[in-house]
This record gives structure tokens, sequence and C-alpha cells, in this order.
């Protein structure tokens, strides 16, 4: 889990966004309304959702391309129900919100990396999880 998250209010620009994200390195940027958790705005949004329908990323906010709504966990949750419903929800980022307060984010990448640390168990293979996301 990443514990260090950007988050920025909705009235930023897309250009802001995106030269913040190349400058801190990162992919996603939490979007804020009222210090509240409002959306996501991913590389994925800016290429499909801004670049590719002609969106002047300087005069846009992003607001209008933010994926939302937010779907989170709490910092109970355990990470194979986090790996589900990532995978119903076919998202990669997965914040952890926990009394309205944002405690970090889960990545795809941080999945594999503990279904690798835990070795060969059947209940912690990637394929386990998969296979079982519907009854999620």
């Amino acid at each position: 889990m990443t514990r260090r998250i950007i988050s920025k209010d909705v009235s930023m620009s897309i250009h802001d966004v995106a030269k913040l994200m190349e400058e801190e390195g990162i992919g996603s940027v939490l979007v804020t309304e009222k210090g509240k958790a409002a959306g996501i705005v991913t590389e994925r949004d800016l290429i499909t959702k801004c670049i590719a329908k002609g969106l002047d990323p300087k005069k846009t906010t992003i607001e209008k391309i933010m994926s939302t709504p937010v779907v989170s966990v709490d910092e109970e949750c355990f990470v194979t129900d986090a790996a589900k419903l990532m995978v119903s929800k076919m998202i990669r980022r997965l914040p952890i919100i926990d009394n309205g307060e944002l405690k970090g984010m889960v990545t795809a990448t941080d999945m594999i990396r503990e279904v690798i640390s835990k070795g060969k168990r059947k209940e912690d293979s990637l394929m386990y999880i998969v296979c079982d996301y519907e009854k999620f």
C-alpha cells in the first residue's frame, strides 16, 4: 500500500495535474471536492478522456475527466477481498479510506507483490483470487 497519496481539488486543470503526475512520478491523483474524495484521475483518464477527445488540458478541469464514484475500502479489508473488488470493478487503484480519512492506496502491483511474497498456497494465487471474484 502506498501511504503518500496526492490529492487535488476538482477545479485544478488537467494540464496542471498531468504536470504534477510527471514531476512526482505517480500514475494517479485523488480528486477532492470540499475536502472529500470525489473521484480519481489516472494516466488512462488523461489519454482516453482528454487527449483522445481533443479537450484543451489548460482550460479543462480534472472534474471533467475524473473517474467517479470512488471505489474504496477501509483499512481492515483483507487483501483477497480488495483484489476481488478490483477485479470485479475493473480498477487498478483502490483508495483506503477510514472514517472519511484517506489512509493510502492499493494498486494492482501491490497485489502481485503480496501474492508473490505469500508463497505457493492455492488461496494466495492470483488465479484463485480472479476465479473466485464473482462470489465477492
